[in-house]
């Protein structure tokens, strides 16, 4: 029994005391310390704490606590955990609550670390399997500063709660890190066993006051081999995002695909110190690649300052090359056309070597209308030495397309322009230059060339060493301009400029020429810059030389805004007080004082009014005294008076005296404005006269006003419109104005009446012709009401019209109205039109009866026209006042007759025509032929049945259908003529397409024979056969299409057939091709004689050229100068 009692001793011990000598001694506080003391000497790592609290078997707490390792160390200020080890008996360490507070956590790289040579394979065999269920109920990490290598700290805040199963399975109910501009949450399940298959959803959120905020939303599905994300994002950016990454520990591939709702990111361009820049994109990215090769490919949709671009295409990265192929921009708005972009960027990892392209075609900038037709960019090159081509088609800037075409190297110090070449109208401009920025920013340009046949020549050097500035040659000029500076921004120097323009015709409408010279002092760094104009003389060929009295010096501080000048003053030979203008600045106030005296209206109407019909003789003078609050945007203090009494309006040898014309300004004490105007012409009983008052200096400011007019006489009018002739007539108004500087209203009456009104150039007579207009002071559009006749019929206007606006609503009817009367168009016509007025296009609508027409222009085939050689000097198109938009229906009376390209006849019929704005009109109907004649080959046949068909093409261009046949009549006993001979019309009308008939068949020799003599080919002789070979080659029209079509083809200057004598026998063909913009050659070969002659042209210069001719009979040649009239 001893030996059971002794077992049974040994059992309880082991089962019962030693646990409860355990239990007992962690159980307190005393006993928890000397375990924790104990077990230090055999843990790995060095862990120290400075207080110890509680017990191991329930909570306990440590003070200062220092864990420390080569790349991890954690020194919370306090540290309490809390679990419950009876857990334990269920096989679960159930830790309730673990509590970090204040102190450090650092991460730092190995110093030492070993790389696994086989790593692929020790991750593969993870495989963790625990003898207890672990679980987490509540972990908090608070105030606590984390290092993360060698980043600044940063305070995170992290509570976690999760559960890890023997079998390796990490559940996550909760993990959380909020940082003071982050905030993100983790949930979900994964294995912590290879291949760590998981289930994860992720919510983030960047709350920064720095950036706009941001939510992402993220589901984590799959294992290390092949894992997919799908992200929502909000607020701040709005898309979705689907990415999978496959095999990233064999070989790493990923894909995703992006899909982005409009996104504005301009909150973020001002976050990053960019709040210029408005951009916004929306749109699809997808990507594919991995470790080594990417591939990107965009289609979106970029906006930038309201200006809108599609870009798609793809970007690729493979063998540390990048490439485009293409990348495409899809530009809309202000700025229109496509762009691609393609090539490459190789050697990335050592030297970058670029091989790549922009292309363009149709690059529009509508507000101003320039464009470039076609154009490429290419750089070529490492980055320390690019070669860069720009070739480039622009259209807009002139009224020819200019062609600019570029070569520049571009180091890390320089941009070197090897060749610069712009070529307009076969006027070439070139040059080069070099930009140095190595030590200090240098520029040297030389350019020549030739513009408009006028010279252009520029030099310039000039170098900025910070903060000065150095122009050793500045050197301009352009024909008869010039620009000449030399001199430098720095201390102690001046920066001396002469502008000469020895022919201001050449720069504008203005006659004459101007000589100013002067100088700018200051420095680049400093804000005040001085201005010295030593010298101005104008000189206007039919007036006295106006210039400066002194010179003037001007100071401008852009800091401050402030500036101060000496008095400007002008002198006129003959004038004893010139103009003088004083200007003074003091605190934020401008004073000016202005006054001229006796100043020729006629030096001033040829500086502002150059080109009118009429002149103006007389004298002006003028007072102005004021002072202006440009900060506060008010007008303190404004007194003028400009007259010009006794004035005179000439044209041609009429002649009306103004014997009051004044305008006065003066402001009251509430800061408006009152303005005055008056003019009278006592011989014509004409008296005009306003008031204005300005309530403020405002573009909103309210205005109101008064306007009368009274005159017995419409003389002065007549003077004002040369290509009018007005009879005798009254006009008279009484407006009342009021609205604001920016959208003025008018009320009132306006009167017009006239017995007789000739445009010269239509020869269209207006006679007993009423107008009246009035406007309801609450509505602010004028009721139109107008009659009159035209010619001998009657029309009448009415409608409504708003002038300050530009907008308006107009019907004109009238019956049997002379329209044109001339010797080469005669129209009478019968108007139901509708049009609408809306600022700069006018919207024409309604009905158009002709009743009555006669067009004979000049007969196309004796026109003459320029040959290839001839140029038009500095020829301008004026842009048109108004835009249309038509949509009118046309029908032609029985009077309508046509007299042109060959044909004459009367027509009959209904025409649609339609116009859109800067775009030919077109025509829908058909215009029939009811009689006449067509000419082939110098022969008038008669028109059986014929057609004008336009489908909505131009309507210069409609298409024929025309039958034309000659009666044939019999000359011989034996002869029996063809029942019918003729010829069909086809093609459009400036280009015909003839084709010839006959009854019985007959060949076309000699069915032209009848047509153009009347007789079978052979019946006439000799001669008549070769006036027969001629007519089939120079007849008519048809020489015309033929030349063209050879022109064409192979790209001559000029193919015509001529005669240099009456002999038909001496017909060519001529064909001529410039060499170069000076070369002219010409070469002619006989068509019915075996002779040649070749021509050679040189232009030696603006008006004298030598021509050289060579033919089989001899050889000459002339020096031919040009008088210009």
């Amino acid at each position: 029994m001893s030996i059971y009692r002794w077992l049974a001793s040994i059992f309880l011990v082991l089962v019962v005391l030693i646990p409860l000598l355990a239990i007992s001694l962690v159980g307190s506080e005393t006993g928890s310390r000397w375990v924790l003391t104990q077990g230090q000497k055999y843990l790995p790592v060095d862990i120290q704490y400075k207080a110890f609290h509680g017990t191991l078997i329930n909570e306990f707490e440590f003070e200062d606590f220092h864990f420390e390792s080569e790349t991890f160390s954690y020194t919370p200020d306090k540290l309490v955990i809390n679990w419950d080890p009876l857990a334990l008996l269920s096989g679960v360490i159930r830790i309730d609550n673990i509590e970090s507070l204040g102190g450090e956590i650092r991460l730092r790289a190995a110093q030492n670390s070993s790389q696994n040579a086989d790593s692929e394979a020790s991750v593969e065999d993870i495989q963790i399997e625990l003898p207890l269920d672990v679980n987490l109920r509540n972990l908090l990490v608070k105030e606590s500063r984390f290092f993360i290598l060698e980043n600044p700290s940063q305070e995170l805040t992290i509570e976690a709660s999760a559960r890890v199963n023997t079998d390796g399975q990490l559940n996550i109910r909760q993990l959380r890190l909020e940082h003071q501009y982050l905030t993100t949450e983790i949930s979900g399940k994964t294995k912590l066993s290879y291949p760590f298959k998981s289930e994860l959803e992720n919510n983030t959120h960047l709350h920064s006051p720095d950036f706009p905020s941001l939510k992402v939303k993220t589901d984590i599905t799959g294992d290390i081999q092949s894992l997919t994300t799908n992200s929502e994002l909000s607020e701040g950016l709005v898309g979705e995002i689907t990415a999978k990454i496959n095999t990233p520990l064999k070989e790493l591939s990923w894909q995703f695909d992006s899909n982005w709702q409009k996104n504005n990111l301009s909150q973020w361009l001002a976050s990053a110190g960019v709040d210029q820049i408005e951009l916004s994109f929306a749109g699809d990215i997808r990507g594919e690649g991995g470790l080594t090769q990417a591939s990107i490919e965009p289609d979106i949709t970029v906006t930038v300052n309201q200006q809108t671009m599609d870009i798609d295409g793809a970007v690729s990265y493979q063998d540390n090359i990048i490439n485009f192929a293409p990348l495409n921009v899809h530009s809309k708005g202000d700025i229109k056309g496509q762009l691609a972009l393609q090539g490459d960027i190789s050697s990335l990892s050592t030297t970058p070597v670029i091989d790549a392209s922009v292309s363009w075609e149709e690059l529009i900038y509508q507000p101003n209308g320039i464009s470039s037709r076609e154009g490429k960019l290419q750089a070529q090159g490492e980055l320390d030495e690019l070669s860069i081509n720009l070739n480039n088609k622009l259209s807009g800037l002139l009224e020819e397309n200019i062609k600019l075409v570029t070569e520049a190297k571009l180091n890390p110090d320089s941009l070197s322009v090897l060749s610069l070449k712009l070529t307009h109208n076969d006027e070439t401009v070139s040059g080069k230059a070099d930009i140095n920025w190595k030590d200090n920013l240098s520029l040297t340009t030389d350019i020549s060339g030739e513009y408009q046949q006028r010279a252009v020549n520029a030099k310039v050097e000039l170098r900025l060493s910070e903060p000065y500035l150095f122009v050793d040659q500045f050197n301009a000029s352009w024909g008869t301009q010039s620009l000449i500076a030399e001199g430098a921004l720095s201390p102690g120097k001046k920066l001396s400029w002469q502008i000469t323009s020895k022919d201001l015709s050449e720069l504008s409408d203005v006659k004459g020429e101007v000589v100013a010279t002067g100088d700018i002092s200051g420095q680049l760094n400093q804000p005040e810059f001085e201005l010295g104009v030593n010298k101005f003389n104008f000189k206007h060929p039919e007036y006295n030389a106006v210039s400066l009295n002194q010179p003037i010096t001007a100071g401008f501080n852009y800091e401050d805004v402030t500036f101060n000048t000496t008095p400007v003053c002008l002198s006129y030979e003959g004038i004893d007080n010139p103009f003088c203008l004083k200007l003074e600045q003091q605190d934020k106030v401008i004073s000016f004082d202005a006054n001229a005296s006796e100043v020729p209206l006629g030096i001033l109407q040829a500086l502002v009014l150059p080109n009118v019909a009429y002149k103006l003789t007389g004298e002006v003078s003028a007072e102005v005294t004021g002072a202006f609050d440009y900060q506060n945007m008010t007008l303190r203090k404004l007194d003028g008076v400009i007259n010009a009494d006794n004035s005179q309006v000439l044209a041609g040898e009429e002649k009306v005296t103004l014997n009051q014309l004044n305008l006065t300004a003066k402001n009251r004490d509430d800061e408006g404005i009152d303005i005055g105007m008056t003019a009278v012409a006592d011989e014509l009983a004409f008296n005009l006269s306003g008031q204005l008052t300005i309530e403020e200096i405002a573009p909103d400011s309210p205005i109101s006003g008064k306007v009368s007019l009274n005159s017995n006489s419409l003389e002065l009018l007549s003077l004002f419109s040369p290509q009018v002739d007005i009879g005798d007539g009254s006009t008279s108004a009484e407006l009342d104005i009021a609205g604001n500087l920016n959208d003025p209203t008018a009320s009132g009456k306006v009167n017009l009446n006239a017995d007789r009104i000739i445009v010269l150039a239509s020869g269209t007579l207006i006679s007993e012709l009423n107008a009246e207009l009035t406007a309801d002071a609450n509505v602010g559009e004028f009721t139109v009401n107008a009659n009159g006749k035209i010619g001998e019929g009657d029309v009448t206007i009415e409608g409504e019209l708003n002038a300050f606006k530009r907008t308006g609503d107009l019907i004109i009817k009238g019956k049997d109205l002379l329209i044109l009367d001339t010797p080469d168009l005669l129209l009478v016509a019968s108007p139901d039109i509708s049009l609408k007025l809306d600022k700069d296009l006018v919207f024409v609508r309604g009905d158009l009866h002709l009743p009555k027409a006669r067009i004979t222009p000049v007969n196309l085939d004796q026109a003459v026209t320029e040959s290839a050689d001839v140029t038009l000097k500095n020829e301008s198109k004026e842009p048109p006042l108004f835009s249309t938009n038509t949509d009118i229906t046309v029908s032609l009376g029985e009077q309508v007759r046509v007299e042109a390209l060959g044909f004459s006849g009367n027509l009959k019929g209904k025409l649609q025509i339609t116009q859109q704005p800067d775009s030919v009109a077109r025509g829908n109907g058909s215009i029939g032929v009811v009689s006449g004649n067509y000419e082939i080959y110098g022969q008038k046949l008669a028109i059986e049945r014929g057609d004008l068909l336009f489908n909505g093409g131009p309507l210069d261009t409609p298409s024929l259908n025309l039958r034309v046949t000659r009666n044939i009549e019999k000359t011989g006993i034996d002869e029996r003529p063809p029942e019918k001979i003729g010829a069909r019309v086809t093609g459009t009308i400036n280009r015909p397409e003839l084709s010839l008939f006959s009854t019985p068949p007959l060949p076309d020799s000699t069915i032209l024979s009848y047509l153009l003599f009347g007789k079978p080919p052979g019946s006439q002789g000799d001669a008549n056969n070769l006036e027969l070979q001629a007519a089939l080659l120079v007849g008519g029209r048809s020489a015309k299409f033929l030349t063209e079509g050879i022109k064409d083809t192979f790209d001559l200057d000029e193919v015509s057939l001529d005669s240099e004598t009456s002999d038909i026998n001496d017909t060519s063909l001529y064909i001529g091709k410039y060499l170069s913009p000076r070369l002219y050659v010409k070469y002619g070969i006989g068509l019915l004689e075996p002779t040649s002659t070749f021509i050679l042209r040189y232009t030696l210069s603006e008006r004298l050229l030598f021509e050289s001719t060579s033919t089989t009979e001899g050889q000459g040649g002339d020096l031919i100068y040009t008088i210009e009239n």
